[in-house]
């Protein structure tokens, strides 16, 4: 029996990515300059999850990539490789200087209350352990690290931005006087660290989408004694249809080191490749915010009144949560948290 949760409320979104909002155009072009790198690597001839040779005809082309769904799976295919030189741009280079940019800010505290802490309550809601030892791989920052601390978990994390790794451990510390939580590893002792892990859960809040050689992960973890996998993965969904057709507006979704998108089929696929049963799914999206912002940049683009804008906005932010909770029941929302266990440990 799966536990299932849905919906979260959508004020953090307006607090938190008010420059989605007032930045669009820069970071619209940015993301354009990051899709000239993906599609300039190599045609990928294989499914990312189950590895089923992809098709040739192309279902959808967002901001100059084009996708394939698995035939086998349904997975959301970008139809160039995540190569190594494409992962060194987005992840590593100039010590992941350029993507840290997306998490150092002066809300490293807020950020992981209001974000990450309800996912590691969710994790310990559905697990028996009541302190358990965490591996938080693709750390980051740490602010899933840090959450973790605060509910009083054994964890740490590893990452492979050498910037990220040091904000985060100086957080940590001021908050907590905890020292060196967050270690720096390469992509290939990444897969060590796990293989050797003694942990109870290892958790990837929205890593696995950017691994070059995800299955590489996959076989370290079931070789492992760890016996919790705890993930969040994005999914294809209405955001991945708006961006389609907002051309001008960023896409947050489908794009640079979102290279492919995650189904229900292809989901089922990956747990059964990991050796893993669901546990407890927490489905909650963005969808409706990201129709709402879609919107609102097109509108202001448009050169509409702030009237105009004013009855937009009234109408609309009082029912974007009722609006979304029916996209997470039906399984049709940006987003999905898992908790797996282990098939030997049943």
């Amino acid at each position: 029996m799966v536990n299932r949760k849905y919906s979260k409320s959508s004020s953090f979104y307006l607090k938190t990515k008010k420059n989605f909002f007032d930045s669009n155009d820069k970071m619209f072009n940015k993301v354009l300059g990051q899709n000239d790198i993906y599609i300039s690597q190599i045609k990928r001839t294989k499914c990312k999850i189950c590895l089923t040779k992809l098709d040739q005809r192309v279902d959808l082309k967002n901001h100059n990539v084009e996708y394939i769904f698995c035939s086998k799976c349904s997975h959301l295919n970008g139809i160039y490789e995540d190569t190594e030189m494409f992962i060194e741009k987005m992840y590593v280079e100039d010590d992941g200087g350029d993507y840290s940019k997306n998490y150092i800010d002066d809300n490293f505290k807020k950020r992981s209350s209001d974000i990450y802490l309800p996912k590691v309550e969710f994790l310990l809601k559905n697990i028996s352990y009541k302190k358990p030892k965490i591996l938080d791989v693709g750390c980051g920052g740490g602010h899933f690290v840090f959450a973790g601390l605060m509910k009083g978990c054994d964890i740490k994390g590893i990452d492979v931005s050498k910037k990220l790794i040091q904000f985060g451990n100086n957080q940590i510390f001021n908050h907590t006087k905890e020292k060196t939580r967050l270690s720096f590893k390469s992509e290939n002792d990444m897969y060590m660290e796990v293989e050797n892990s003694d942990s109870d859960v290892l958790s990837t809040m929205g890593v696995i989408e950017h691994l070059r050689e995800p299955h590489k992960l996959f076989k370290a973890f079931k070789k492992s004694r760890i016996k919790h996998f705890y993930y969040s993965v994005p999914m294809f969904s209405l955001t991945a249809l708006l961006e389609n057709v907002f051309e001008k507006v960023f896409p947050r979704h489908l794009s640079a080191g979102h290279t492919h998108l995650y189904t229900e089929n292809s989901i089922k696929e990956m747990n059964k490749i990991i050796g893993i049963d669901s546990k407890a799914e927490w489905r909650f999206g963005t969808d409706a915010m990201d129709l709402y912002r879609n919107l609102n940049v097109t509108l202001k683009k448009n050169s509409v009144s702030d009237k105009t804008m004013e009855f937009f906005s009234n109408g609309y932010l009082g029912i974007i949560d009722k609006f979304q909770k029916i996209l997470d029941e039906n399984h049709f929302c940006s987003e999905i948290h898992l908790v797996g266990v282990k098939n030997s440990e049943k």
